[in-house]
C-alpha cells in the first residue's frame, strides 16, 4: 500500500545520498544500517469519511515494529 511506498522512497533518498543502490542498502542488516538512515515512521490517515463502517466496534490497530497504534472507537462527527 501507501505506507510501503512512502518507506521505499525515504530508503532510496537515503541510499541516493550515500551514493549506493536502493538494493543494496536493503542488504545491509538492519543494527548496521542505522549509520546510514535514521528510523523512518510513516502514518497514513484516510479521511474518506463516507467509507467508516460505523457498525464495526472492533478498534483497528497496526504494528510495524514497534508498540501497537489503536484507532478510536467513536464514530466520526462527519
Amino acid at each position: 500500500g501507501i505506507a510501503r511506498r512512502l518507506i521505499k522512497a525515504a530508503l532510496r533518498e537515503a541510499a541516493k545520498k550515500r551514493e549506493m543502490r536502493y538494493s543494496d542498502l536493503k542488504k545491509i542488516d538492519r543494527g548496521v544500517r542505522r549509520h546510514f538512515h535514521d528510523d523512518i515512521t510513516v502514518a497514513v490517515l484516510f479521511l474518506d469519511h463516507l467509507s467508516v463502517d460505523t457498525s464495526n466496534r472492533i478498534p483497528t490497530f497496526s504494528i510495524r515494529g514497534g508498540a501497537p497504534v489503536h484507532a478510536s472507537t467513536q464514530s466520526s462527527p462527519f
